[in-house]
């Protein structure tokens, strides 16, 4: 089962190790000293936080629960359609259909209130195989990200009123 829970200031430590474990096979690629690599990964943490909240400082960051366990974070923020920032899981819970469910979530959020979901993905993302398979269609480019829209189906809106 997931739960989610909004991240306050005390999460900030989980909020980097999802972060880091999110980047850290291209660390090891690169071969870094430790200590070098965590110096950067929080360099580009505190940057990419910092970038979001300028971007959609109506954003939320919420942390994803599953079976008890903190497994990673979502942020997303909600206007005219629910902007999908960022998901990131831990490794140990990819590929298990949790990223699925969460963004079926969304969807399901989204066609109750009769918006869209939007998100911006790296072309070369594995994830954008997922986008497409949840029904995202790319909408724009600005290389090397594609942005990505779902609309809710007539027929799921009227399901929900």
């Amino acid at each position: 089962m997931l739960v989610f829970e909004s991240a306050c200031p005390e999460d900030a430590v989980f909020l980097f190790e999802v972060y880091a474990d999110t980047r850290r096979e291209e660390m090891e690629a690169w071969g870094w000293p430790a200590g070098d690599a965590e110096a950067f990964l929080r360099m580009q943490f505190e940057l990419q936080t910092r970038s979001y909240a300028l971007q959609f400082p109506e954003a939320v960051t919420r942390i994803i629960i599953h079976d008890g366990n903190r497994i990673g974070r979502i942020i997303a923020s909600r206007s005219n359609s629910i902007h999908l920032i960022d998901i990131s899981l831990l490794a140990g819970y990819r590929n298990k259909g949790i990223g699925t469910a969460v963004i079926t979530g969304l969807q399901e959020e989204a066609a109750a209130a009769g918006l869209p979901v939007k998100l911006s993905v790296l072309e070369h993302n594995l994830a954008k195989r997922l986008y497409e398979r949840l029904g995202f269609k790319a909408i724009g480019e600005a290389s090397p990200y594609i942005s990505m829209s779902w609309q809710p189906d007539k027929r799921e809106e009227q399901l929900y009123e």
